[in-house]
């Protein structure tokens, strides 16, 4: 983690706190992927080898950051974590249909993955959309087995997949130049929807009330959109080193000040206590440490 990227705070127990929450809940996430593994291997060896290393159980697991964010928003008020774990692996499982969607030749035309073949250079675009598929609908029984809430969970995870979420953000991408205004807000969801559900899912488990929800999914929001510049300052970086100047842009403190903002944000909303909004602060600010430094050398081989 990087204490030049956090603000606002200064106790040496934010951290130990955030590394407290991390150690005990990354191997229990591990743990979980590995299960889903199990559940989901079709006995065909490169389809399962593809879904394995897709979900980090092979190679490289990914940061998982998100369903992270999940788990934090539930204890963040007060609730188990174990409660969201389902909600958090559904998160999980989206972002890993997702980049492998975002990998195919017709979209970035990516060919590894954290320091990893690309899922289609395993199995083919056909297999890689059809495993995507079928992690997409495993994520949506998740959460429709959830004991309570489990319609609010449905429906808001579709909206944040769908066409106004991270689908119709990555059609506007593949389009074309994003623009202002409405399509620029809707690209910007290609980033965004996915972190947004994380927190709001976990605070759902959790009981909240609906503007306790409101708050903590624009907190989810920010973050998420802070990370993509963040992500975006590292390529800025990589084309400054081969000799094309960013021209002025400087995402990295754009990324800085939105995280900070968000942070204030979220204090002044008082849906949380002091300790609750520490914890979700502190792991977003690892987000962005983690963001800006753990991005690979290329373009086109890519972690998150």
């Amino acid at each position: 983690m990087n204490v030049g990227l956090r603000t606002h705070v200064d106790a040496e127990a934010d951290f130990l706190s955030l590394d407290a929450f991390i150690s005990r809940w990354s191997p229990r996430l591990h743990t979980a992927m590995q299960a889903e593994v199990t559940a989901l291997q079709l006995g065909f060896p490169p389809l399962d080898d593809a879904l394995a290393r897709l979900l980090g159980v092979e190679g490289g697991p990914g940061r998982r950051w998100r369903p992270l964010l999940t788990l934090a928003s539930a204890e963040a008020l007060g609730a188990e974590g174990q409660d969201a774990l389902p909600v958090a692996v559904a998160v999980e499982l989206t972002h890993a249909a997702s980049l492998a969607l975002d990998d195919l030749p017709c979209m970035d035309d990516a060919v590894a993955r954290r320091g990893q073949p690309a899922t289609h250079r395993l199995v083919g675009s056909a297999g890689a959309i059809l495993l995507s598929v079928g992690l997409l609908a495993r994520a949506a029984e998740l959460l429709a087995d959830s004991d309570r809430d489990a319609a609010a969970l449905c429906g808001t995870w579709a909206r944040a997949f769908g066409l106004h979420g991270m689908s119709g953000g990555q059609a506007v991408d593949v389009a074309g130049k994003p623009g202002t205004g409405p399509r620029r807000r809707l690209f910007r969801c290609k980033s965004t929807s996915l972190a947004a559900f994380a927190v709001r899912g976990g605070a759902v488990r959790a009981g909240a009330q609906a503007d306790t929800c409101d708050a903590l999914e624009r907190f989810g929001t920010a973050l998420g959109w802070a990370y993509q510049l963040a992500d975006d300052a590292t390529d800025l970086a990589q084309d400054a080193a081969a000799g094309h100047p960013p021209g002025g842009r400087n995402p990295q403190r754009q990324s800085r000040y939105l995280m900070q903002r968000a942070a204030r944000q979220l204090a002044r909303s008082a849906v949380l206590d002091t300790d609750g909004a520490r914890l979700l602060t502190q792991l977003g600010w690892a987000v962005l440490a983690g963001g800006a430094t753990f991005t690979t050398t290329t373009r086109q081989e890519r972690t998150a």
